[in-house]
């Protein structure tokens, strides 16, 4: 596996590096270190290298460099992973992206640093929040780091993304089995919640939401049973222990309420890229936000 690690100062190299390797085993690793020289005012401008820098910004780069070296010393001897570095001027998640297609990375690691408000996030973006928006590949953005990853929840909305993470998830089995809650949520109009009376005149919508948790636990139990029947000799054999979970109530609310009972969470990047999310935000983008756990972006 090729993985991308987006590091910066306030981001320690080995609490990327830890999390990822808590899950799979990385053949080659990149370092990204991205230098943000007032370029991110210009979206359109490519990252500049150390071969094609002006020679006054040239000393930041090697400057840069340094602290790559300095940040490739906290990884493990022991994991025998080929390091390479990647020190550009130029938007981070830019910067970020271009290198894990140059690199036919398959995730890219990423810690997630919020802005003064939510709202702001949801109007301007963080860093890993455009990585995950834009990433060739899948996503993992870590704020901490749990001391074992057990219990997994996996997110789906529909039967594309998930028959997406359920393709990722057997072609990349953890290290170790985990507990995983395949869970899809369906969407109550808080008009109904909040008056019992006006759900109990309207057949059609109660219909409707039976109809949806029906439909929901097929999809989850569809997923959670080829999830667990993984044959022993397969790469994903007796990794997953699934079981299939359906709740009602406001998607990202109930995922975050849930995240409290698991180490990692997964969903899909199917959808994260709407253009509705630069006005409410999406379920993804809401999840990154509010979570305290990793949160793995299948892309």
């Amino acid at each position: 596996m090729r993985v991308v690690v987006a590091v910066d100062r306030s981001d320690p190299t080995f609490k990327l590096v830890h999390a990822v390797t808590r899950l799979y085993t990385p053949v080659e690793l990149t370092l990204v270190h991205a230098i943000d020289h007032g370029l991110a005012r210009y979206p359109d401008k490519e990252p500049i290298g150390r071969g094609t820098a002006p020679e006054e910004l040239r000393p930041l780069l090697d400057s840069g460099y340094k602290f790559l070296e300095q940040a490739a010393k906290s990884i493990p001897p022991e994991l025998n992973l080929v390091v390479k570095h990647v020190c550009e001027l130029g938007n981070a998640a830019r910067v970020i992206v271009n290198t894990a297609q140059m690199e036919a990375a398959d995730l890219i690691v990423t810690g997630s640093r919020g802005l003064s408000s939510e709202e702001r996030e949801f109007t301007v973006g963080s860093v890993s929040d455009r990585i995950a928006s834009h990433a060739p590949c899948s996503t993992l953005v870590v704020k901490q780091v749990p001391d074992q990853i057990r219990r997994v929840l996996v997110a789906v909305n529909g039967i594309d993304d998930a028959a997406q993470i359920q393709r990722w998830l057997l072609a990349n089995p953890f290290h170790d089995p985990v507990e995983t809650t395949v869970l899809h949520v369906v969407p109550t109009l808080k008009a109904y919640r909040n008056d019992t009376s006006l759900a109990h005149h309207d057949r059609f919508h109660e219909n409707l939401h039976e109809d949806s948790v029906r439909w929901g636990q097929q999809l989850v139990d569809n997923v959670a049973a080829k999830l667990s029947a993984a044959p022993a000799q397969a790469p994903a054999g007796g990794r997953y222990r699934a079981h299939g979970q359906v709740s009602s109530g406001d998607p990202p609310e109930v995922i975050v309420e849930e995240s409290a009972r698991q180490d990692l969470v997964i969903m899909a990047s199917h959808g994260f890229q709407s253009a509705v999310r630069f006005i409410s935000g999406s379920v993804a983008q809401k999840v990154l936000h509010r979570v305290a756990v990793p949160v793995l972006i299948i892309g």
